[in-house]
């Protein structure tokens, strides 16, 4: 009986042959990653409970990024980014991405653009987001605190294997249809359902293989507002070659057997995909954009893992430029994923004059920003928002009064150059 795509890595993983939907099983992660708000609580616990002359089980498979704690003006959030340096000078930590750092930013975004996720492996991370790798043909595996804990210190994680859900687009996707349509449009259909809820989706098909690589990371990406363990994409050709021009290690990717056993299977057609919009309350809110209410924004947000990435970028300044730039009263918020991205919005004199066109703020630092709520573009109780990112729930951006939607980068520039959404 054939393997899924997901229970492949696993079981390579755990040095295995075979791993079964309900099995528990021992893995060591080929990368472990953590961030700004954990990396202080971890190096206290690795301290207390397994002695200050212990080592990590592989300082060169650990990545430690900041990201969520950037106002440099609070003390709190100062500390923890002086925690995350500790933590790297402590353990000897290579792969250390500081503010400042040539490339730094969000670590779903960061983390694939460095050439540190590749098709075969488990990463685990102490983030919800960790999915994100799966657009890549890996399994990105969240773990919480005491996981980690124990992957830093022995590399070991004790795992049940779930089921395993497979969903195919066939066809083609229409022109304006993106990842971001894509997968509101799963999280509206399958939020909730038996079928996703803790599930290892599987994604695949002629529609999904002709996106981007990077729009592959922002479907996987949001694996979690769907309820579903992780999303993995088969990785075509397309991906390998995009992942061997950022690295020089060596890989392995993995395909799901053609006699693959899966707890459903769903199939969809391209064709039938419109641009969604979610309306403020959650991802699994989203309707397509002609069935929307009618609405007013007065922002828009373009930032995020989900939606801030290269192409990302490239989809928003490509389409906001065609409409002749930001209407008057939308104020337009941009904020790049990484420093590359950031780097990338500024060489080229059209894109550098829209970010510094009246309205038009660009972020200092890239970072999670107003899509953590802690730092950065907050909204407040005035604002109507359309975002890129990955959640909208009430306060998630700021002020519990605020009305944030979530839509694509194509969506972002529409709704920028009119202020309001149009099908």
């Amino acid at each position: 009986m054939g393997l899924s795509l997901s229970r492949k890595i696993i079981a390579r993983a755990a040095g295995r042959r075979s791993v079964e939907p309900g099995e528990h099983v021992l893995v060591t992660p080929q990368k472990a990653m953590t961030y700004d708000p954990q990396a202080g609580p971890l190096q206290r616990r690795l301290g207390q409970r397994w002695g200050d002359t212990m080592r990590l089980w592989d300082a060169d498979r650990v990545i430690l990024v900041a990201d969520h704690f950037l106002a440099a003006d609070d003390p709190a959030q100062r500390r923890k980014q002086e925690e995350l340096a500790a933590f790297a000078r402590r353990f000897g930590v290579r792969h250390f991405y500081p503010v400042g750092a040539p490339n730094h930013g969000v670590c779903h975004a960061l983390l694939p653009e460095e050439g540190l996720v590749r098709p075969g492996e488990l990463i685990a991370g102490t983030d919800s987001h960790s999915s994100t790798y799966g657009g890549f043909g890996a399994i990105g595996l969240n773990v919480g605190v005491d996981a980690m804990e124990g992957i830093l210190a022995i590399g070991e994680h004790w795992m049940e294997v779930p089921p395993d859900l497979r969903i195919v687009v066939e066809g083609r996707l229409p022109p304006d249809v993106t990842a971001k349509d894509v997968i509101l449009k799963l999280c509206a259909d399958l939020c909730g359902t038996r079928a996703a809820f803790g599930a290892a989706i599987e994604l695949d098909g002629d529609a999904i293989q002709a996106l981007h690589p990077e729009e592959k990371l922002t479907l996987a990406n949001m694996a979690q507002e769907i309820g579903a363990r992780w999303l993995v994409i088969p990785p075509d050709r397309t991906v390998c070659a995009w992942v061997a021009a950022l690295t020089t290690e060596p890989f392995e990717p993995l395909q799901p057997d053609r006699d693959a056993t899966y707890s459903q299977v769903l199939t969809y057609r391209g064709e039938d995909f419109r641009r969604m919009v979610a309306p403020p309350g959650g991802p699994e809110r989203a309707v397509p954009v002609g069935r929307a209410a009618p609405t007013g924004f007065n922002e828009v947000f373009v930032g995020s893992c989900t939606g801030a990435k290269r192409h990302d970028m490239e989809v928003f300044f490509g389409a906001l430029l065609a409409s002749g730039g930001p209407a008057p009263g939308v104020a337009v918020m941009l904020a790049p994923a990484t420093r590359r991205t950031r780097d990338w919005v500024l060489a080229d004199p059209a894109r550098a004059a829209l970010a510094s066109a009246p309205g038009v703020r660009l972020a200092e630092q890239p970072g999670c920003d107003a899509c953590a709520g802690i730092y950065g573009f907050i909204a407040d109780d005035r604002a109507v928002r359309l975002s890129t990112a990955n959640r909208n729930y009430a306060g998630r951006m700021g002020a519990p009064g605020a009305q944030v939607f979530l839509g694509s980068p194509t969506t972002a520039a529409l709704v920028a150059a009119t202020g309001r959404l149009s099908a």
